[in-house]
């Protein structure tokens, strides 16, 4: 653990698997809702804040990796495809440095659209990523994390699967449009399903509502709606922290750095650090999820 910071985890939230050490996974089956950037961003914060953190791209785009400059070159010998498909391949020898301290990846590239042909036939094959985390904490020699953060792919895959079964919170950013609760309801039964068939403990950590313009009527009024249903139905879960849509985040990107560290003082910087003080609060204290294996959960209402 870094020293003077922290445990991101409190007693009182029940602890992890990996020690004191959360794993959230940013997940939704929709593309284009600042996955990739809410949880690089986050990685940039929680690692400003003197926590040692590692992110795992388990995109097949391999976003998170190009936002920390990572070249497929970087990446092709310490991949994610390779931690989950090869079971002698440990944590630490996928890991790699992104030039910003106290936060290292572990890279993604196109060859995760392979993994589920790969473990089709493979016994244990949804808690593959688990099992390599549980390894890599129980070491004695291994410098733990304070912190993983997991970018998954635009879809309930079984890069998904693997990363929910390892987690133990997630965040969904949304955008304001009408889709946006279906797709929690949807990913709701999916971690119902976890819970009872794989032994997952995954709880949500909280809704992100991103590439909000408040100077629209349209989405003015859907954020309304959706934080009203979603408060009616789960719970308070949606974040207070709302990320404008910005050309500032996709230019940081761009150039191989968060908007967190590249444009410090723009308004999307801005909103990623207190998601960031909204995220460490919410770690430090008891987290009832609703998106649990509870029975009312697969009543859900889907629209």
């Amino acid at each position: 653990m870094s020293t003077g910071s922290k445990p991101l985890l409190s007693a009182a939230s029940g602890g992890s698997p990996y020690g004191s050490a959360p794993v959230v996974a940013f997940v939704n089956e929709k593309g284009g809702v600042a996955k990739t950037t809410s949880c690089v961003n986050l990685a940039a914060a929680l690692a400003q804040r003197g926590h040692r953190v590692l992110c795992v791209d388990l995109d097949p785009q391999a976003n998170a990796t190009t936002a920390f400059g990572i070249s497929v070159d970087q990446a092709i010998e310490r991949e994610a495809h390779c931690l989950l498909t090869m079971p002698r391949f440990p944590l630490e020898r996928a890991i790699t440095q992104t030039g910003i301290e106290g936060l290292d990846l572990v890279p993604g590239s196109a060859r995760l659209a392979d993994c589920d042909k790969a473990l089709v036939m493979e016994v244990g094959r949804e808690g593959r990523l688990r099992g390599k985390l549980r390894e890599f904490y129980r070491s004695v020699i291994a410098d733990k994390y304070d912190a993983v953060l997991v970018d998954c792919p635009p879809s309930l895959d079984l890069l998904t699967i693997n990363a929910l079964t390892a987690a133990t919170h997630m965040v969904v950013p949304v955008t304001t449009k009408f889709y946006a609760l279906k797709g929690i309801a949807l990913l709701g039964d999916i971690v119902a399903t976890l819970h009872e068939q794989l032994g997952a403990s995954v709880k949500l950590l909280g809704i992100l509502v991103t590439m909000f313009d408040k100077n629209t009527a349209l989405d003015v009024t859907i954020y309304r709606l959706l934080k009203e249903k979603v408060e009616r139905e789960f719970g308070n879960y949606v974040f207070s922290t709302i990320v404008t849509r910005s050309v500032v985040v996709s230019e940081a990107e761009a150039g191989g750095l968060p908007v967190l560290l590249r444009e410090p003082e723009s308004p999307a910087a801005g909103a990623y650090s207190s998601f960031a003080d909204e995220v460490v609060r919410r770690l430090g204290a008891h987290v009832d999820s609703a998106l649990d294996a509870s029975p009312e959960l697969t009543g859900a209402p889907a629209g």
